[in-house]
């Protein structure tokens, strides 16, 4: 009996292993090119344990702040007054009054009542939409929303919200399902601020008036638009010069402020309601001291220096882009920061990923599931830190890499 059993728990354990195996990206001998470890990281350049320096193409470090002693001093400050960390969740003793200094202020950035800082963004958007959905509730969702969103819409069917998702920034089509909800339904309408693969903007002005005519609230994740995009840095309201039209903002504290966590920021009324509500804020260790006061330090260099900051990303990102095109990549102008080089075969893209980080310049591939079935690509961020000598040197290596991964791709066909 008891070997029967054991005989069952493994045959479940393998059946498991082999789920979890067929839901791989299919990437061969080259999985070494991910997760590579790095020994010392400047913000522009790695080294990683192999001993090999490339310049990072991959950082979600927009504005260049990575480094700044400023930001550095302010962390160890915090280290030295609470240790490393907090011991609990928010709500059950691991609050500081670095977290509510840090709230208070990213509230007023992003021109709201109140904000509350998680320990990820992926627990922020996973977190908030299972508690404000249940049974009645429609959530709709742009179909490249991040993985977060996707899964949060996940729980918020679970719990009997209804989902439903709506084709990419096709504002017709969501128009389309929001008309089938029923008159007394709770609608949410949620999508990213800049996609995170293809980098181009929600249509905000589009999305608003539908919410406005349907009454449905709109929940936009800002993690690759604030302090990038807009005269201020303050995201697609800023971009489109609509400040207050979306209900609830939820952004990150891991890529223009480099630190770890997220915040969802909203009226206060609901905030308030959402501190005793949302698992992932309730159940979850807060924020580290030190990943606290780094944001917080960021954030104020973010409004002090953003602008002279932002251009020198939109230097580099047009450089980068107008070197590509012109070597007949196929490479979308798109307004966000993030520049995909679509090449379609999953080949291609990894080949050239694989030369790229042997010619010393570390990208990194997209391909399916991450990316639709066709649309494999580089996936290409330059930083306000880059000098144009960098992006010259990164395209020289790029264009190099994926004409020859395009070669070997041709002599691998029959």
């Amino acid at each position: 009996m008891t070997n029967q059993i054991g005989q069952d728990r493994a045959s479940s354990a393998a059946r498991v292993l082999s789920h979890v195996q067929a839901r791989q990206p299919r990437l061969g001998d080259l999985r070494h090119l991910y997760e590579g470890s790095i020994a010392k990281y400047d913000g522009v350049r790695a080294t990683f344990d192999d001993g090999h320096s490339r310049m990072v193409l991959t950082t979600y470090d927009y504005l260049g702040l990575l480094g700044d002693e400023r930001i550095n001093e302010a962390a160890k400050e915090a280290a030295d007054l609470f240790g490393t960390g907090c011991f609990g969740s928010r709500v059950l003793g691991g609050s500081l009054d670095l977290h509510r200094q840090l709230e208070q202020e990213l509230a007023a950035w992003v021109g709201r009542g109140d904000a509350m800082v998680l320990s990820s963004g992926f627990v922020t958007n996973y977190s908030v939409l299972s508690a404000i959905t249940g049974p009645g509730t429609w959530v709709y969702s742009d179909e490249l929303n991040h993985a977060s969103i996707v899964d949060g819409c996940m729980a918020a069917k679970t719990l009997g919200a209804t989902v439903r998702v709506y084709r990419h920034n096709h504002m017709a089509h969501l128009a389309e399902l929001l008309a089938q909800a029923p008159a007394d339904a709770t609608k949410i309408v949620v999508a990213d601020g800049v996609f995170s693969m293809d980098g181009d903007v929600f249509d905000l002005p589009g999305a608003h008036e539908l919410c406005r005519r349907h009454d449905a609230m709109l929940v936009v994740d800002e993690a690759h638009s604030l302090g990038v995009i807009g005269a201020d840095g303050g995201g697609v309201e800023d971009h489109f010069g609509m400040p207050g039209s979306v209900d609830l903002v939820m952004g990150t504290l891991s890529k223009t402020i480099p630190s770890s966590g997220g915040f969802l920021a909203g009226s206060g009324e609901l905030i308030s309601a959402l501190r005793f509500t949302m698992r992932g804020y309730m159940f979850s260790g807060a924020a580290s001291p030190m990943g606290a006061a780094a944001s917080l330090a960021a954030l104020r260099v973010i409004q002090q220096e953003g602008a002279h900051r932002r251009s020198l990303l939109e230097r580099n990102t047009k450089h980068l882009r107008t070197r590509l095109q012109a070597a007949g990549l196929n490479v979308a102008d798109v307004l966000g920061p993030i520049t995909p080089l679509i090449v379609g075969d999953d080949f291609i893209a990894l080949e050239g990923a694989r030369l790229c980080q042997e010619r010393g310049v570390f990208v990194l591939s997209a391909i399916p599931p991450a990316v639709a079935p066709g649309t494999s690509r580089l996936r290409l961020n330059v930083t306000a830190a880059h000098s144009p000598e960098d992006v010259d040197l990164a395209c020289d290596v790029i264009i190099a890499a994926v004409r020859t991964a395009t070669e070997r791709a041709e002599g691998r066909r029959p």
